[in-house]
C-alpha cells in the first residue's frame, strides 16, 4: 500500500531510513534544518518541505528521526513545527532516542491534540539502516501499530511492539545502558593489553575465541587497529543515552552505578575533543592514557 509519509530529520540513520521508504514506493516528503541533506532523496523522486508544519501536513504517516530530547522539541514545537500540521487521527512516530521523559511528554501532547503517537527507537548502526536491517521497538496505541506496519516493514528486519511509548524509550535505554558498558570494557581492556606489548588485533582475535565475544567487539576492534574514526554511532550520542538512563533511573528508584561510570568516561572522551568520532575511539582515550598514542 503506497502511503504519503512526512520524514523530519535526515541524519546518520534518517536519511537511510527515509531512503527505503522512497525506495519501497511510498510518496516521500523530507524536511532536514540543513535542507541540502534532503538533496539525495529529492534527485530521486522525493519531495522536499520549507517547514516542519509543511512536512507533516496531509500525510497518511509523519516520521522524526533526530539527535536528542531538545531538537524533538524543536521540531514539534513552534507555529511552524511538525505538530502545528498534524490534525487529529493522525500518526506520528519518533525513531528518535530521545528517552522515557520525552516520550511520556510527546504522548501527552499528541493525545491532548487527539495525535496517535508511536515511540519507535532504532537498534542498529547506520549500515544496518543502508540495508533495512534494523530492529525498531515499536510502542504506542494498537490501532497506530497497524497502520505504521507496512512501513515499519520497509525499513526494518523486525519489528518489537510494546503496548506504551514509554516502554519502548525505557526499553531502548536499557539496551543502550549494556551497549556502553561493553564498549568501555572493551577499550579499557585493549589498553590494557597494548600497555603490555600485545597487539591490538590479536587481542580482538583471543576476545572473539572466549565466551565473552560479541560482533561489537570485532568491528570496533578492526576499527581501533586502523584508527578509524567516521562516526557510525558519534561518542557524543553514546553521552546523551547515558544521561537518558540515568535519568530514567532518577525518575523510577533505580540505581546504575556502572551507567555512571560509563557516562563519565564518555563525558571526557568528548571533553577530550573525541565528541564526534565513533564510540571506537573510546579505545583511543584508553589508549592514550597508556601513552600507546
Amino acid at each position: 500500500m503506497r502511503m504519503r509519509i512526512g520524514f523530519l530529520g535526515l541524519g546518520t540513520m534518517g536519511e537511510p531510513i527515509a531512503n527505503n521508504l522512497r525506495k519501497a514506493g511510498h510518496e516521500i516528503t523530507v524536511w532536514n534544518r540543513t535542507a541540502s541533506k534532503a538533496n539525495h532523496i529529492v534527485s530521486k523522486g522525493g519531495k522536499l518541505a520549507r517547514t516542519a508544519k509543511e512536512c507533516a501536513t496531509g500525510k497518511d504517516l509523519v516520521f522524526t528521526c533526530l539527535a536528542d530530547e531538545k531538537a524533538l522539541d524543536a521540531v514539534l514545537e513552534s507555529a511552524d513545527g511538525c505538530l502545528a500540521g498534524l490534525a487529529a487521527g493522525d500518526v506520528l512516530v519518533d525513531l528518535s532516542t530521545a528517552g522515557a521523559r520525552s516520550a511520556k511528554a510527546v504522548a501527552k501532547r499528541a493525545a491532548d491534540r487527539g495525535i496517535q503517537f508511536l515511540c519507535a527507537p532504532i537498534l542498529g548502526s547506520k549500515t544496518a539502516a543502508e540495508q533495512a536491517q534494523i530492529v525498531l521497538l515499536a510502542g504506542g496505541p494498537g490501532a497506530a501499530r497497524e497502520k505504521a506496519r507496512p512501513a515499519l516493514h520497509a525499513v526494518s528486519a523486525r519489528i518489537i511492539e510494546l503496548d506504551d511509548a514509554v516502554q519502548a524509550a525505557l526499553m531502548k535505554l536499557c539496551v543502550n545502558a549494556v551497549g556502553g558498558a561493553m564498549i568501555a570494557g572493551f577499550g579499557e581492556a585493549i589498553a590494557l593489553g597494548a600497555s603490555g606489548g600485545l597487539p591490538i588485533w590479536k587481542i580482538v582475535e583471543v576476545i572473539q575465541a572466549s565466551p565473552f565475544h560479541s560482533p561489537l567487539f570485532l568491528v570496533k576492534g578492526e576499527l581501533v587497529e586502523r584508527q578509524d574514526w567516521a562516526p557510525r554511532f558519534a561518542i557524543a550520542l553514546a553521552e546523551k543515552d547515558q544521561r537518558l538512563a540515568q535519568e530514567a533511573a532518577s525518575d523510577q528508584g533505580a540505581k546504575m552505578p556502572i551507567n555512571e561510570a560509563v557516562r563519565r568516561l564518555l563525558s571526557e572522551a568528548v571533553e577530550s575533543g573525541r565528541g564526534e568520532k565513533d564510540v571506537a575511539a573510546v579505545a583511543d582515550l584508553f589508549l592514550q592514557w597508556a601513552r600507546k598514542r
